[in-house]
């Protein structure tokens, strides 16, 4: 071939390499990231929801209820070993709570991004910060109908606060599996140890509980609470809220 033919077909080939470069990443397709979410399908914290303010129970730290009562610990008494918060301490619910016929699902491990759509508690917002992982268990009574809740919050350690939230209707008729609900959570998460102090004068827990039913009725407020302080180095607070499907109970023990 001759040296003047060489040059134009050179010169071709270059432009042809040219255009292919400039035109192919123009006519080319992005490839999309998929990214996996982490939960693909959220944690049910219930089956058969009340509605969603059941779900989510804040505990406004600032403002204490008109109607409140407090009482005190007998402090006559001999100094009683508390019982020391862990998440293991679910199992013992589990068993004890199984001994009256009332069953309670294995804990939900909450943590991460979970923490703001399911245990959500505090309406302060630098103690609900504070929570970095939370259980969840669902109770049924004997005939396998929904009684309620209880959640353990606190940091990967530990729980720092127990809360029993229960459900009863207008007429309260689940009340008793909610006195023997909130007994084995003293018994297991405070002392065993009601009858030796009597905080308040009260017998029983049983007893704190029909009072309390009896001044929420009486008083006609929404919500009313009672406190007990130092029994066994613990906080016990009895909530009752009155809503559209009957009466909501939160008994909150914590540190």
């Amino acid at each position: 071939m001759k040296p003047k033919i060489i040059i134009p077909v050179i010169f071709g080939i270059a432009i042809i390499l040219i255009l292919m470069a400039i035109l192919v990443p123009v006519n080319q397709k992005p490839i999309p990231v998929i990214e996996k979410p982490l939960n693909v399908k959220p944690i049910p914290i219930r089956e058969n929801p009340i509605s969603t303010n059941e779900t989510v129970i804040p505990l406004n730290n600032n403002t204490i209820p008109t109607n409140q009562t407090t009482m005190q610990v007998n402090d006559t008494m001999a100094l009683i070993t508390p019982i020391d918060f862990s998440y293991d301490l679910n199992s013992i619910l589990k068993s004890s709570l199984a001994s009256k016929k009332i069953s309670m699902s294995n804990p939900l491990k909450i943590s991460g991004n979970a923490i703001a759509k399911y245990c959500t508690f505090y309406s302060d917002a630098e103690k609900q910060k504070s929570i970095e992982y939370c259980t969840s268990t669902e109770l049924k009574d004997s005939d396998g109908k929904f009684l309620g809740n209880i959640h353990m919050v606190g940091n990967t350690d530990s729980p720092n606060t127990v809360l029993g939230i229960i459900q009863t209707d207008p007429h309260m008729s689940d009340l008793d599996s909610l006195k023997t609900t909130y007994e084995i959570m003293v018994k297991s998460l405070v002392c065993d140890c009601w009858q030796d102090q009597k905080p308040g004068t009260l017998k029983s827990v049983s007893s704190w509980i029909d009072i309390a039913k009896s001044h929420h009725l009486e008083a006609k407020s929404i919500t009313s609470s009672s406190k007990i302080t130092g029994l066994a180095q613990k906080q016990l607070v009895l909530e009752v809220t009155t809503n559209t499907e009957g009466y909501l109970w939160k008994f909150i023990i914590s540190n």
